[in-house]
């Protein structure tokens, strides 16, 4: 049986649901009901212990509506984010939940999170030498004071264009946010380029070194 739990706003949602199998940081399940949406939504994995697999959801989407029906949830799906030595972890918004799992599962120097204001921080798990942010003050800002020269990252489009920006001698990882569909590199919906041609973020993602991708690209 799934729980919910809302955030004080409103404005997020923890999705737990009881699992048996296995995942690893950086794959994602996708979720659907009889009911809708046609196409299934996918969600990174934000935690997964003791039985219990649990998703971090922005609310007011369309996936919302349909979270108390008979879930049809399928994965995991992507490949696993590789062990990062010396790591920084950042994370914007809802992005931080991958970011979340690897930090559950491996060892990390730093972590930097960002959000547009404090609601989603009295949320969720926060570690405690994690550095919290909120608008206008963003995790690359933050990051410029940090010594570490290997990242990892999720967010915004934009946040990862800024990453690679300020970085541009440092290893960055991004978990990458494209729109999905089948999540079997099947339908194309999710194409980015990289110098070996176009990949797709379900099948050969989502996680890809940032200096390989084209962020600017634009699959039409």
């Amino acid at each position: 049986m799934e729980m919910l739990k809302v955030s004080k706003k409103g404005s997020y949602i923890l999705l737990e649901l009881p699992y048996s199998g296995k995942a690893m940081p950086g794959q994602f399940f996708t979720i659907k009901t009889q009911a809708g949406p046609y196409i299934p939504r996918p969600f990174s994995v934000y935690d997964l212990k003791d039985g219990n697999l649990k998703f971090l959801i922005k609310s007011k989407g369309e996936t919302e509506k349909f979270l108390n029906g008979d879930l049809i949830v399928d994965g995991p799906f992507g490949n696993a984010i590789p062990k990062i030595d010396d790591v920084l972890l950042m994370a914007g918004g809802v992005g931080y939940a991958p970011i979340h799992f690897y930090a559950s599962t491996y060892d990390f120097e730093e972590m930097i999170v960002g959000m547009p204001d404090d609601e989603l921080f009295d949320f969720v798990d926060i570690p405690d030498h994690c550095i919290c942010v909120v608008d206008p003050t963003t995790p690359t800002d933050v990051a410029k004071l940090s010594p570490l020269e290997n990242i990892l990252a999720c967010g915004p489009n934009e946040m990862i264009k800024d990453i690679k920006g300020a970085f541009p001698e440092s290893t960055i990882y991004a978990v990458m946010e494209e729109k999905m569909a089948c999540a079997r590199g099947m339908c194309e919906g999710c194409a980015v380029m990289t110098k070996d041609g176009v990949k797709f973020v379900c099948k050969d993602g989502p996680t890809f070194n940032v200096s390989e991708v084209d962020l600017e690209w634009t699959y039409r």
